[in-house]
């Protein structure tokens, strides 16, 4: 797939990345997210230097992702029980 160089700008710095063409919405809204938590960052903490701010920012989206990450597995999980309980009617008849 072609690639593409594309300018994102987080805390006021631009950055020349260059993606492939299918990932450029998502390049440019990951941007705009890790702009918005390092805002957050630096609101809480103004006098933090800009590295700790990025440092901060990034364990802060990691932390949500993987707490999503095992939400969504607990669903999983759930759902692989139902389909199982749902079978085993099924096998007696009793979906009807």
């Amino acid at each position: 797939m072609e690639q593409e160089q594309i300018t994102v700008i987080i805390q006021d710095q631009e950055y020349k990345i260059k993606c492939e063409s299918g990932q450029i919405d998502l390049l440019q809204k990951s941007a705009i997210y890790l702009d918005m938590k390092m805002d957050e960052v630096k609101t809480m903490s103004p006098s933090m230097a800009k590295e700790k701010i990025a440092v901060m920012a990034a364990l802060n989206i990691v932390s949500k992702y993987l707490d999503q990450e095992e939400q969504v597995k607990e669903y999983s999980d759930a759902c692989d029980e139902i389909t199982i309980m749902s079978d085993e009617l099924r096998e007696y008849g009793i979906d009807k």
